[in-house]
């Protein structure tokens, strides 16, 4: 149980580490080439212009090498941004509370102190408080090590204690400052949740008044075709109307119909991704029935799009689930294939249907674009995205609540989804439903 425990909030740190991370990596090029240049320029001035008790110049210019990867982030080869949250945090340790923390105990004058302050401050910008302390102590412990086992070293006893006060005080201020992050995020879901109850309500009326004109011109197009056919057969004066104008207006009827169920569906969608799953009743369902529906009823952009997707003749399993969780799972996975093999110009989709003894499966396989390894273990984080298309650049794109919708939405049937993929080849979901009569639940 302590392992578990252990291993479980090693994973939650981790995931923390990316997203902190993520949210500063735009600055990182700057931040790289401000650290790596003012770490070396101050040299002098704490030398020369302004003598300091004690300068250290291999140390500043170890912990001014460790800024320059992230100077040079853009060029960073793919393989290895998968590392770059380590190497963020291992960045920040050492050449904030380490060197600096190392400095302000040899020297304890006024400008280290402020200087230590002003790094303290800096990282509870840049991490949660949960990082921020992991990273300050780490990086504090390791300066004290070396302060102690240095040779010649002597605290400033009273300027330390006197400076302790200052320092708790700049950390406990901003510790609450920083619980404007978590009320941020909370905010934005609660806003996407206004916004998507804002737009059912809004596009409701209009969509279903767009549907029902829909279905009266298509009940009685047919009838003003045949009179004016019969009226052009007579000799009367008619306006003359080619047949592939009229080809053009039926097929437009089976647009409205279509793009006004493709809009229900994304509502449906973004109201069901938006909301907690909660306590969600489950029954009994076949899985075939529910990807058959799904494939059914998805708002296929062309025939084309429809033709791209094979479903497996053979394969069935009972599940315990809800057949509207499901088929929006099978919906969210299909449009993320369908998107990123049309961006590629390339891929086909198919979907298997896997009994199995241990567990069942749906697999939904496409040989599309793939994904880049460094950005498959966040696909499912809530509010992650990113675009197939903006490798390297660190574009995000969409509102990244499709696959976590996806987790919460297997999770609360006992079963989870995983992915495998392969950049330029391939990319595979599998959707893992254990058996009924387990009655397993996560």
């Amino acid at each position: 149980m302590q392992l578990w425990l252990l291993l479980r909030a090693m994973a939650r740190f981790e995931t923390t580490m990316f997203l902190r991370t993520r949210y500063s990596q735009p600055k990182m090029v700057a931040i790289g080439v401000v650290g790596s240049f003012c770490l070396a320029v101050y040299y002098p001035v704490w030398a020369y212009l302004f003598p300091q008790p004690y300068e250290n110049l291999p140390m500043r210019l170890v912990c001014s090498a460790t800024f320059i990867p992230l100077a040079l982030l853009p060029w960073w080869p793919r393989r290895l941004r998968t590392h770059l949250p380590t190497y963020w945090y291992f960045a920040m340790t050492v050449a904030m509370p380490f060197f600096v923390g190392y400095m302000t105990l040899r020297n304890a004058t006024p400008a280290w102190l402020m200087t230590h302050l002003a790094c303290v401050m800096l990282l509870m910008m840049l991490f949660d408080i949960a990082s921020f302390v992991v990273v300050f102590s780490i990086g504090s412990g390791l300066a004290t090590l070396v302060f102690v086992l240095s040779p010649e070293a002597h605290l400033q006893t009273r300027t330390m204690l006197e400076y302790l006060p200052l320092l708790l005080f700049g950390m406990v201020g901003g510790a609450t400052c920083t619980v404007s992050s978590n009320m941020a995020e909370q905010s934005r879901i609660d806003a996407l949740t206004a916004a998507s109850n804002n737009i059912a309500h809004e596009l409701r009326t209009p969509l279903g008044s767009l549907r029902i004109a829909a279905r009266a011109v298509a009940r009685f197009m047919p009838d003003l075709i045949r009179s004016h056919r019969l009226a052009e057969g007579e000799g009367l004066a008619v306006p003359e109307v080619r047949a592939q104008n009229l080809h053009a207006l039926e097929r437009s009827i089976g647009v409205m119909e279509r793009e006004v169920t493709y809009a229900n569906t994304i509502i449906d969608m973004l109201l069901l991704s938006a909301r907690p799953i909660g306590e969600v009743p489950l029954s009994p369902l076949a899985a075939r029935e529910c990807v058959e529906q799904a494939l059914r009823r998805f708002p296929y952009g062309s025939r084309a799009e429809r033709e791209r997707i094979t479903l497996s003749p053979t394969g069935d399993f009972p599940l315990l689930g809800e057949e509207a969780l499901v088929v929006h799972i099978l919906f969210n996975l299909l449009r993320n294939a369908l998107f990123h093999t049309d961006r590629a110009g390339k891929g086909e989709i198919q979907v298997f249907i896997e009994p199995g003894d241990q567990a069942n499966r749906i697999r939904i396989h496409d040989t599309g674009p793939g994904i880049p390894p460094d950005v498959v273990p966040r696909i499912f984080n809530r509010f992650y995205s990113y675009g197939s298309d903006s490798a390297g650049t660190g574009t995000v794109t969409g509102l990244g609540i499709g696959l976590a919708f996806c987790r919460a939405a297997m999770e609360h049937m006992g079963g989870g989804i995983a992915c495998r993929t392969n950049l330029g080849e391939f990319t595979e979901f599998t959707l893992t439903f254990p058996h009924p009569e387990t009655g397993d639940r996560q």
